[in-house]
């Protein structure tokens, strides 16, 4: 009994550390050299990689010198620096994952929830209901007009960014219209093929609907596994959120290949193809490269910590 207890607390607390870890910065980059002195840019032109965008990672500077009433925009700056290289910007990467990313955390989560629940047909009806509820949400979220106000706080931010427009100008969209004009307009700023551009735009659309119907299907694979195979899928139910911070690294670490093999042409100075450092320093030109995980990135560990006591606490 009280091991029972136990690791559903357990596994509560994980559920709080995936929430925290949404809203929080789970890594961080910054790009150091001497045209960026360190009086000027104590942490060199940083940025911080959040589930849902990519922030800003440059402080403002208070000294007797300067004095700032706002950082400088680091994410415009370091795409700036990128262009040279023919980098595409940061925001067009990963522009499927940050839209679908509350659904996709709503999906472990409700994996976590079921995963206390006791006997196989509960468990089939506990994640019945919530899926229904993931995808109710999705399709006002992605798909009727004013969905993008569903959207979280630092996808809004990050659009209003991308887009140069006050939020008022896009708050009637979809979800789904607002990430494809950020993803055009972003393009936009650096590269003016058009034809290309609308290309990937188009890409981007179908690969959307693409993932969604592989979600679908494995919402209804996980329902239907839980009173077939229950055994097999109830442990899928902890195993799949553990493995959370791996998912984060392997993403990032994909992203990272795909901008550094996929140099623009219209670049002002040509480079081998190269792989951005993934964790730890690194070199490129007279750029020195650091990445390093942010507190976020310690919150999922944290989850994962927890639910691998839960899970051994179930065993037993």
């Amino acid at each position: 009994m009280a091991k029972t207890i136990l690791f559903r607390l357990l596994t509560l607390i994980a559920i709080s550390f995936i929430i925290a870890s949404y809203f929080s910065p789970i890594w961080w980059v910054s790009l150091k050299a001497p045209n960026y002195p360190p009086e000027a840019f104590p942490d060199g032109v940083r940025i911080h990689f959040h589930i849902d965008g990519v922030f800003n990672g440059c402080q403002t500077r208070q000294t007797a010198e300067i004095q700032e009433e706002e950082p400088l925009n680091c994410v415009h700056e370091m795409d700036t620096i990128n262009h040279y290289i023919g980098m595409y910007p940061i925001a067009s990467g990963g522009s499927i994952e940050r839209t679908l990313s509350l659904f996709l955390f709503a999906f472990l989560i409700a994996l976590l929830v079921t995963f206390m629940v006791p006997s196989p047909k509960w468990q089939a009806a506990t994640l019945t209901l919530a899926f229904g509820g993931i995808i109710v949400w999705a399709y006002l979220t992605l798909f009727t007009p004013g969905g993008v106000t569903w959207m979280s706080e630092g996808y809004q931010k990050v659009l209003e960014s991308s887009l140069e427009k006050d939020r008022s100008e896009f708050q009637n969209w979809t979800a789904f219209e607002a990430m494809t004009a950020s993803y055009r307009d972003t393009l936009g700023m650096y590269f003016r093929d058009t034809q290309e551009i609308e290309q990937r735009v188009n890409l981007l659309a179908t690969a959307t609907y693409v993932v969604i119907g592989i979600l679908l299907v494995s919402m209804l694979v996980f329902i239907i596994g839980l009173l077939w195979q229950n055994h097999i899928f109830y442990w899928l139910l902890l195993l799949i959120p553990l493995f959370l911070p791996a998912f984060f690294i392997l993403e990032y670490a994909g992203w990272l290949w795909w901008f550094g093999h996929n140099l623009n042409e219209m670049g002002a100075f040509t480079i081998k193809a190269f792989m951005p450092t993934v964790f730890g320093d690194g070199k490129v030109a007279q750029f020195t490269t650091h990445s390093y995980p942010h507190y976020g990135f310690g919150l999922m560990m944290l989850a994962s910590l927890s639910l691998g006591v839960a899970g051994l606490l179930r065993r037993q």
